[in-house]
């Protein structure tokens, strides 16, 4: 299984990844094939997970100098895979299992150029991969679910040997492309697929099957971790959850516990291989801010709890360490707290700064990736949220801003003083278990 052959690539490129900007890359079509034929075809350099002195990680995609000025160590971004399976571009052929696949050398290119960036600046990365409706390739579309437009994204095709293959050569490739040893950057944890809990919204199956839905993204984490682990022994696969725990929707919601213990349970047909838990620890209701202030009906001190938010995570993380045990780790990589309302800006801050001390301070956390750089003209027009640290377009700094740069340095007493009089307390140690703050100096 290797790179076979990289077609019409441009001696130089200079790189752009939706708003973000990126300085001029000089690629040459010969330093390129060596680095992605000849040394990806080497035993793969296995790559532990390092926990890092801070938790503390962003969505971005307005400024990379502003995210490292930030002092993150994690970040989250969103690949769609009929990118890299669009084959209209340049191409890049790959051979897997005997035969040979052909994905789009611009797309991995584009991503490897931010990559590097953030591997360079010490920044650990998870890559979320999501299938659109995209016309032409439906076939990459689980078959049932086929039949009806409108949904985000969709469950994956593995109904075949061959298309299983198909998914599998994808990421072999790309853990062979992004690990970390050809300038490419590296991908430590790759989700498959967004809440897929919420089946009808972000990974519709066509099925309301909590049994059906389960044991196919098992097989299919199942084909993705074999994959990847062959390249890269020591990254990442995750399962994806929304913070319904115990509530289910007919029609729309598995409850994400059900549905993480059936998805295991599958798991045992193939020896129980570890996964990561991604989850997202939103509000209840999203609008909310103020998490502490969550309803006591809707967010129990319980692993029984319709909805687990930062306000009772420590749920999760007790049920996850009873059940699957320390080993099986969490990743909260998504959650995010609107600064609308009265005291809107405060209140964002002091959210912001009471949910990153809960996450650092808990054992079975391994970070918590907040939503977001700037506030999404999508989610303001769509939802009212405004998750940004900056206002759109990084208009204006929010007071947000600059206690999430600081809350994780020496400083953190001093730009967290406000955050701790909004809520009423002296020192985060009222609030947070663990709280020590002699883990910042």
């Amino acid at each position: 299984m290797s790179i076979k052959k990289l077609f019409a690539l441009p001696l130089s490129i200079c790189l752009t990844l939706s708003m973000l900007s990126f300085a001029s890359v000089p690629v040459s079509a010969k330093d390129t094939l060596d680095r992605t034929g000849e040394a990806l075809i080497q035993p793969p350099k296995a790559q532990l997970f390092t926990p890092t002195y801070s938790k503390k990680g962003l969505q971005f995609g307005e400024s990379i100098d502003d995210a490292i000025n930030l002092g993150i160590k994690y970040c989250l971004f969103n690949i769609e895979i009929t990118e890299l399976m669009d084959t209209s571009g340049n191409r890049l052929e790959y051979d897997y299992n005997g035969k040979t696949y052909t994905f789009n050398w611009d797309a991995f290119k584009r991503w490897g150029s931010l990559f590097s960036q953030l591997e360079d600046a010490g920044i650990h990365l998870s890559a979320e991969f999501l299938l659109p409706w995209a016309d032409g390739q439906t076939d990459l579309i689980h078959p049932a679910a086929r039949g009806e437009r409108g949904h985000n994204y969709y469950a994956w095709n593995i109904s075949t040997p061959e298309d299983k293959d198909r998914y599998a050569a994808l990421f072999s490739c790309l853990a062979e492309v992004f690990d970390g040893r050809h300038g490419m950057g590296h991908i430590g944890n790759y989700l498959i697929g967004n809440e897929v809990n919420a089946h009808s919204q972000w990974h519709y199956t066509g099925s309301d099957s909590l049994k059906e839905n389960a044991y196919l993204y098992a097989d299919t984490f199942q084909i993705v971790n074999s994959a990847v682990q062959d390249k890269c022994a020591n990254a990442r696969v995750s399962i994806c959850l929304e913070h319904s725990w115990t509530t289910k929707i007919a029609g729309r919601v598995h409850a994400g516990r059900d549905f993480l213990d059936t998805f295991a349970e599958r798991l045992e047909e193939y020896g129980s291989p570890d996964f990561t838990i991604s989850y997202h620890a939103y509000s209840e209701p999203l609008t909310q801010a103020d998490f502490w202030n969550n309803s006591s009906e809707r967010v129990k001190d319980s692993v029984d709890s319709p909805c687990i938010t930062m306000k009772n995570i420590e749920q999760l993380t007790k049920y996850v360490k009873s059940t699957y045990g320390a080993k099986t780790r969490i990743m909260l990589t998504e959650q995010g707290f609107s600064s609308h309302g009265a005291d809107g800006e405060m209140k964002q801050a002091a959210a912001i700064a009471y949910a990153y001390y809960k996450a650092e301070f808990n054992d079975m956390i391994d970070c918590i990736i907040f939503r977001c750089q700037a506030d999404s003209p999508g989610e303001i027009a769509g939802d009212g949220l405004y998750m940004g640290l900056w206002t759109e377009g990084l208009g204006k700094m929010k007071l947000s801003h600059d206690v999430f740069k600081y809350m994780d340095t020496p400083k953190s007493a001093a730009y967290t003083d406000a955050c701790r009089q909004y809520l009423g307390i002296r020192d985060w140690s009222e609030l947070v278990p663990g709280y020590d703050a002699k883990h910042f100096d």
